[in-house]
This record gives structure tokens, C-alpha cells and sequence, in this order.
């Protein structure tokens, strides 16, 4: 199945080095989708809006991939969003040209999964954590697509755990994007 109008967004400020994404990339080329790196697409802090707004009205889904900081997306992506979710364009979502795409949030973190949780030593969920990408979604009238986390933390990792993760990220990144059709 083809899914030429999904954009992969790598909103990581360190895309040119990261080996996360170098390592799922090869497991998601077969769906062909389009990959935009915010680092390298914005000029000193500046995006071409039109060219992007025009990119992503002809898309159906958008996969924003990015590491977790500070229980947080990355500040690039909080700026892009700025950026890019205009009034008219993105919102209201009566006439948002976002209307009815979905968004799946991809995310890696330094921690272990299993310690965002209430009760973990983050103490909060990841659901919770990214709520605001959720309602925002919602806001721009988008489908929420979920998240697919890993850890990804490879000065506390062997390669071989982190290859491993990596590879179930895909999957299900994989499986996600085939069940929207």
C-alpha cells in the first residue's frame, strides 16, 4: 500500500546525526512518504510557511517524530507549530486545511518507558505529557493518531537493545500508517 501523501516531520535540532532515525528510515522507505527535517528546513529559525503549509494540505497523514526533552517536543518543533498552525490555514477547524488528516506522534525518550507513569520516576504518562500536541490536533479539526514511544538512549543502552527498539518502533509505526489505509 502507498502512502505517498504521509510526511514524516523529524522535528530533532540533531537530525544530521541521529542514528534513531537512521535506523527506522530503511523499515518505512517501502510506504513512500515524504521526510522533512524541520533542522535542516528552517534558515536560521525561519520556515518557508507557504511552501510547508502547501506541502502538508496535500498530505493525508503526519507522522512528527521527535526526542522527548524536558518532558517536552524539542523547542524547533514547538516553533515550527508556532510558525506554521496560522489563523485561516490550521484554525478554526471548520475550515482548517488540516480538517480530517490525521497526526501520529512519534517520540523516543532517555528514560525508561515503563517510568512515565504515575507512579514512575516521571510521574506522569506520556499521553499526558503530550496532551497539548493531542488538543491541538483536535483544535486544527485532525484525527488523533496515538503515540508509538521507544527509549533511546545510547550512552545507557547496548547497541543491540537499541537496534532492537528501534525495530519495534517501526513496526508499529508500520502498522499504524497500513491501518489508516
Amino acid at each position: 500500500m502507498s502512502h505517498s501523501t504521509t510526511f514524516f516531520i523529524v522535528g530533532n535540532p540533531h537530525a544530521d546525526r541521529s542514528a534513531f532515525i537512521e535506523t527506522i528510515r530503511p523499515a518505512l522507505q517501502p510506504l513512500g512518504m515524504e521526510w522533512i527535517s524541520l533542522a535542516e528546513e528552517g534558515t536560521d529559525g525561519h520556515f518557508d510557511i507557504p511552501a510547508f503549509q502547501a506541502r502538508l494540505t496535500a498530505a493525508s497523514t503526519l507522522v512528527l517524530h521527535f526526542p522527548l526533552y524536558w518532558y517536552s517536543p524539542p523547542a524547533l518543533v514547538k516553533h515550527w507549530l508556532d510558525s506554521m498552525l496560522t489563523p485561516g490555514w490550521a484554525f478554526p477547524s471548520e475550515t482548517s486545511q488540516l480538517r480530517g488528516k490525521t497526526l501520529l506522534v512519534s517520540v523516543t525518550t532517555g528514560a525508561a518507558l515503563s517510568s512515565f507513569q504515575p507512579e514512575g520516576s516521571n510521574g506522569s504518562t506520556l499521553e499526558e505529557l503530550l496532551l497539548p500536541l493531542e488538543r491541538t490536533a483536535a483544535y486544527c479539526g485532525m484525527h488523533w493518531g496515538g503515540i508509538v514511544a521507544s527509549q533511546w538512549n545510547p550512552a545507557a543502552t547496548e547497541a543491540a537493545a537499541l537496534n532492537s527498539s528501534a525495530e519495534r518502533h517501526a513496526a508499529e509505526l508500520v502498522e499504524r500508517l497500513n491501518a489508516r489505509g
